[in-house]
C-alpha cells in the first residue's frame, strides 16, 4: 500500500454575504457550541440561501428549478477526480426524487460521482433482516454492482447513517478497538463501530484512497421537526456517534498509510445557523432528509468546500 501524504481535514463554514439577515435572525432551536476551525473559502459558490424576505416559499424545494442537469458548472480543483459514494436515504435523496448533494457535486464541479445507496440501510452488518443484512453498507460495499475494485478513486465517501441510531440498534453500537488493531478481520461488522472500522480497511486495501464519512445537519432530541428535532433517532445519540467516528479517524490517521476525515456538519454551528427556521421548513421534509433545494443551497457548498481543501 502506498503511503500517501497526511492532510489534516478541515471543517469549513459557509458564511456567506447574502445571508446576513438570515444569520441574524438565526433559528431559534438550540444549535451546538462549535470549537469547529473556521478557514476562509477559496472559492464563491454559484448558489447561496436565500434570505428570509427573498425566499419564495411558493416555488417547490423539489421544482425543477433545482435539477442538477439545470447548475452551472464551475471551476474546481475536483474536475476529473473520481469519487464513490455509499450510504442510505441521504445519500440517495429519499426526499428529494433521488437526487442528492452527490449529483449536485458532480454538475457543479465536473467530479465523476457514482453512489450506492439504499434507504433505511445500516452500516452495520448483522444478517437479521435485509436493512441490517445484504442490504447494509459493509454486505453493499463488498458486492456492489456499482463500484469497480479496479477503477483509480480520489476519495471514498460514506454516510454516518442516523439507522444506525434508532433505539432498537442502540446496543448494537459496539467499539472502537485498540489503537494498534487495523486488521480488517479484526472488526466486529455486526457491531455499528465495527463496521466503521471494517470499511475504512477495506477502502483503503482496495482502491488506496483518503475515506470521508459525512454526518448530516444538526437536529435535537423531541417531536417538532419544525424546531430541527427529531424522536427516533434521538440527535443526542446521532451527535454521539458522530464523535466516535472522528474517534475512530483519530485512531486511523496515527499511521502514514490512512487517511480519514469526517465532513461534521452536525457540530457546526456556523453551518447549521445559516439556516433560518423559514428555510430549514422550506428546503428540508424534516430533520434528516434535505429537499433538493437544501441539498444544492446548503449541504453541497459545505462538502464541496471541504473536498476542495482536502484535495486541491
Amino acid at each position: 500500500m502506498k503511503p500517501r501524504f497526511f492532510l489534516l481535514p478541515l471543517l469549513v463554514a459557509i458564511v456567506l454575504p447574502s445571508c446576513g439577515s438570515t444569520t441574524s435572525s438565526t433559528s431559534s432551536s438550540t444549535i451546538p457550541d462549535s470549537s469547529v476551525t473556521v478557514i476562509e473559502k477559496t472559492y464563491q459558490p454559484q448558489y447561496t440561501i436565500p434570505s428570509d424576505d427573498d425566499l419564495d416559499t411558493s416555488l417547490s424545494a423539489n421544482a425543477n428549478d433545482f435539477d442538477a442537469k439545470k447548475v452551472t458548472k464551475l471551476d474546481s480543483p475536483l474536475d476529473g477526480k473520481y469519487f464513490y459514494w455509499l450510504g442510505s436515504s441521504v445519500t440517495y435523496g429519499a426526499s428529494s426524487n433521488s437526487v442528492s448533494m452527490v449529483e449536485y457535486l458532480s454538475a457543479l464541479t465536473g467530479a465523476t460521482c457514482k453512489k450506492d445507496a439504499i434507504s433505511g440501510t445500516t452500516l452495520l452488518c448483522d444478517m437479521k433482516s435485509d436493512n441490517t443484512g445484504v442490504k447494509s453498507y459493509v454486505n453493499r460495499l463488498k458486492t456492489s454492482k456499482v463500484f469497480d475494485e479496479n477503477q483509480y478513486l480520489d476519495a471514498f465517501i460514506c454516510q454516518i447513517s442516523t439507522n444506525d441510531c434508532t433505539s432498537e440498534r442502540l446496543s448494537k453500537r459496539g467499539e472502537m478497538t485498540a489503537s494498534d488493531v487495523f486488521d480488517m478481520e479484526q472488526f466486529d461488522i455486526a457491531t455499528t463501530l465495527g463496521a466503521v472500522e471494517y470499511i475504512i480497511s477495506y477502502v483503503t486495501t482496495t482502491w488506496d484512497c483518503p475515506v470521508y464519512f459525512y454526518s448530516g445537519s444538526y437536529f435535537s432530541d423531541g417531536t417538532n421537526s419544525a424546531k430541527r428535532e427529531n424522536g427516533n433517532p434521538k440527535g443526542s445519540d446521532y451527535a454521539t456517534f458522530v464523535s466516535q467516528v472522528k474517534q475512530i479517524a483519530d485512531k486511523w490517521n496515527q499511521g502514514t498509510d490512512y487517511h480519514v476525515g469526517v465532513i461534521d456538519m452536525f457540530n457546526d454551528e456556523a453551518f447549521n445557523a445559516v439556516a433560518s427556521d423559514k428555510y430549514y421548513s422550506w428546503a428540508c421534509n424534516d430533520p434528516i432528509h434535505p429537499r433538493k433545494a437544501g441539498y444544492l443551497q446548503w449541504w453541497t457548498p459545505y462538502i464541496q468546500a471541504y473536498l476542495e481543501n482536502e484535495l486541491a
